[in-house]
């Protein structure tokens, strides 16, 4: 949670959405609580004097830190490292990756040739939403959703609940699925892509 570019006694004022009194004073360390327990989100607004105006937690602090266990949820350590590293090398200047989701297919259900080009993953970083898919020759696939493009996520979960699909959909009105998505991480996915959209649809609003 702690960035090294703020000083860690440094103390910050929170404005909750919605609210119209700011709480705090916090130190960075008591704010990491904060977001951890669920009582303040990343789309609330923080404030500290050096600070030109109020701005977004995911705007001040390095929030991957306390949102990216990439394998915390059962995805494949190998298919996480991979996409980790693909989509890190073709990132914007200062953008970050929060979080890491994996196709699960059962083996026995699965083609010869899924098995051998490895399962979909889904890369969300602070700017865009990334889909790998690997292909049986050449390079990987890739296709970026910046959040702009992107008017809101859905999860749809299958009958037994647990796994489903994640749904991209676009200000143009197409949608993008990827399925057999598991419900852990199905769900982390909604949340940390919602908190970003939103933080996106309040600055659109505003400009």
């Amino acid at each position: 949670m702690i960035s090294e570019e703020l000083p860690e006694h440094q103390i910050f004022h929170i404005l909750k959405q919605g609210e119209q009194e700011s709480i705090g004073p916090y130190s960075q360390i008591q704010i990491g609580q904060l977001l951890n327990a669920g009582q303040i989100e990343a789309s609330d607004y923080v404030y500290y004097p050096e600070l030109s105006g109020w701005k977004t937690l995911s705007q001040v602090f390095e929030l991957h830190q306390q949102l990216s266990s990439f394998g915390d949820d059962g995805q494949e350590p190998h298919i996480v490292d991979q996409s980790f590293a693909l989509v890190d090398s073709l990132s914007e200047p200062e953008e970050s990756i929060y979080y890491i989701a994996v196709q699960h297919i059962p083996l026995l259900k699965v083609t010869a040739a899924v098995k051998l080009t490895g399962p979909k993953s889904i890369v969300l970083t602070d700017r865009r939403i990334c889909i790998l898919t690997p292909k049986l020759i050449g390079n990987t696939e890739l296709n970026q959703y910046h959040h702009k493009q992107i008017e809101r996520v859905i999860k749809r979960l299958t009958g037994n609940e647990d796994e489903g699909t994640f749904i991209i959909a676009l200000h143009s009105g197409a949608w993008i699925e990827t399925n057999k998505i598991p419900r852990s991480q199905l769900d982390r996915l909604e949340h940390i892509a919602g908190e970003f959209l939103e933080v996106q649809h309040k600055e659109e609003a505003v400009n």
